[in-house]
């Protein structure tokens, strides 16, 4: 059965692996990664490593590793549509198309349709209104970042979008039932939105979801947001996303407030920004955070509201694993009026500057303290003697100098205290120091590069690449499917996951999609290099076959056959010292 890659992606989200694996392996957190016993193999060490951020398991001790899928593959012997099944049921997601689904995926492509003409009708107002426009100019927003963010004007009218949503053949009940409209206790239908300016929201493949709307005034409340619908739950989408992935190249996001400051920032030329849409943030967004960035800078506003708002923002993202840094605006200010103020190179200043978040939290914890006083200063430690112990030991000795030197503490009375709260630990040193670590073999990494290639580049199919040139089953299995791939309504990705059918296949097919971007000037290189590994390997194979074979010959006294076997043991043997 194939399942699309919308809902394995869906599934996978809402299936976090540390979660999942917790369940049944008992995990602990050393540095960034958590360690446990690993269930594939026998022993008494912590081997097994789960990494949140990458959402991927190793076993550093027997070789095996995969994504949560593969996990319970493995774990349970299913393949993977039985897998995915079940993940599913434990995420309450639909693994079928019923009629009944069918019927209510065609419903929600009309809600999607609807947004998108009311982000048209809103867009036509703006540019009819020379007035609004001009109070966006005085904003600093120019006519291009209008277009790019698709920016509107709700009428100062009860009923404009109504009548115009009606016009396009849209049912009244679905108008309201996606917060364009409300309905009053009498039964009366009017427009959410008056005389606001229009933020059109997107989901991250670019669809118009949402929208929320700003006050040319002092009139209250300043913003007014799309409430929850069918196809919007604010807790799960983080607005300026799809155009982040879309405009920048940088590894990083910035996590802001509001639209205004994200669309400042975009319109300086800083395009890895993203906005929490009005709400504090959710596991959920911290998740997509951590699968589309490597570090994450929290921008929020210098007010108090703003800072309670990052203190939260950090603790989500710190249960999620993600690489973290505080942005410091002087106070009064916020992002928004920063950049328009200093420009693209004085924000930047600001971002060089951000604090790493064991700095914010240093910080944060003095808040409050006398510490020329004992008593502030023995709160301080012990406070900041709990986050020490959550660090790895090279960052604890860093840190645990400059407690020591903030609270006149000396360093070795932290240590004791610090000592005295893991005595209670019960899965000892996460990652011994005499752990035997498992090797894996140059010519499978090989192998798995070219498979990295033919799925970037399939034209390599058959001309350098050949299914005799690959050792391992899963590895021969994947290029089977490559090869019987189709260009068509299935990506690529989607369809080789779904034909991954078994656990083995299934892991090496997590492992390869780790494997790094391969410069294209370079391919045709790190081909050959690649072949020569596997070749290589192939050729000591058959070394050891063509010793035993000698071997036995010479035992049973036939040495005209044995020296055949000698000479072309010679030949190989030089063969292999040109690799």
């Amino acid at each position: 059965m194939y399942v699309s890659e919308e809902i394995i992606e869906k599934i996978k989200d809402s299936n976090d692996i540390l979660d999942v694996i917790s369940e049944t392996v008992p995990l602990k957190k050393s540095g960034r990664n958590y360690w446990g016993l690993c269930p594939f193999h026998n022993e008494k060490t912590p081997s097994f490593s789960v990494t949140q951020d990458k959402q991927l398991f190793k076993c550093f001790g027997c070789g095996e590793g995969g994504n949560v899928i593969t996990f319970i593959m493995k774990t349970r012997n299913l393949g993977f549509n039985e897998a995915l099944r079940i993940l599913a049921e434990r995420a309450n997601i639909p693994f079928e198309e019923s009629p009944e689904k069918k019927r209510e995926k065609d419903r929600l492509e009309v809600f999607y349709k609807m947004h998108v003409d009311a982000a048209r009708f809103f867009f036509q107002n703006l540019s009819n209104n020379k007035e609004v426009r001009e109070y966006l100019y005085k904003r600093g927003i120019k006519d291009q970042t209008i277009r790019s963010f698709g920016l509107g004007y709700a009428l100062n009218s009860w009923d404009s979008l109504l009548k115009y949503l009606r016009s396009r053949r849209y049912k009244e009940e679905d108008i309201v039932k996606c917060g364009l409209a409300t309905k009053s206790e009498k039964g009366k239908v009017y427009d959410r939105f008056r005389n606001r300016i229009i933020f059109p929201v997107f989901d991250i493949r670019g669809r118009v979801i949402a929208f929320g709307a700003r006050v040319l005034d002092d009139t209250k409340p300043k913003y007014l947001n799309s409430p929850e619908t069918p196809i919007y739950n604010k807790g799960t989408h983080l607005y300026g996303l799809n155009f982040a992935k879309k405009n920048s190249k940088e590894t990083s996001l910035i996590m802001v407030e509001g639209y205004m400051d994200l669309i400042s920032l975009s319109q300086a030329g800083i395009q890895n920004v993203v906005a929490s849409l009005g709400t504090a943030l959710t596991k959920i967004q911290g998740r997509l955070l951590r699968r589309n960035s490597e570090e994450v800078y929290i921008c929020y506003d210098a007010d108090t509201a703003g800072q309670k708002a990052t203190v939260r923002g950090l603790e989500i993202l710190q249960a999620e694993g993600v690489k973290v840094k505080v942005v410091q605006i002087s106070k009064g200010k916020d992002p928004d009026d920063y950049v328009r103020e200093e420009g693209k190179e004085g924000f930047l200043k600001l971002l060089e500057n951000a604090l790493p978040l064991m700095e914010y939290k240093l910080i944060q914890e003095k808040e409050g303290l006398n510490l020329d006083s004992d008593e502030g200063r023995i709160t301080y430690t012990k406070r900041i003697a709990e986050i020490l112990n959550e660090l790895d030991p090279i960052e604890k000795e860093v840190y645990l100098q400059k407690v020591s030197e903030d609270a006149g503490i000396s360093e070795r009375a932290i240590r004791k205290y610090m000592g005295n709260q893991n005595e209670n630990s019960t899965l000892g040193t996460p990652y011994p120091e005499n752990l035997t670590v498992y090797i894996e073999q140059g010519h499978v990494k090989a192998e798995r590069s070219l498979l990295k290639i033919l799925s970037e580049n399939r034209s390599y199919l058959n001309e350098r690449i050949s299914l005799s040139d690959f050792i391992v089953p899963a590895h021969q299995k994947i290029y089977r499917i490559l090869e019987n791939y189709e260009n068509g309504e299935i990506s690529l990705q989607s369809y080789v996951l779904s034909q991954c059918d078994d656990a083995e296949s299934s892991k090496e097919w997590t492992l390869i999609g780790q494997v790094a971007e391969i410069p294209e000037v370079d391919v045709e290189v790190l081909i050959d290099d690649f072949l020569k590994t596997i070749n290589h390997y192939k050729g000591k194979i058959k070394q050891k076959k063509l010793q035993q074979e000698i071997k036995a010959l010479e035992k049973a006294g036939n040495f005209e056959e044995s020296v055949k076997l000698a000479n072309e043991l010679i030949s190989l043997q030089k063969t292999l010292g040109r690799y």
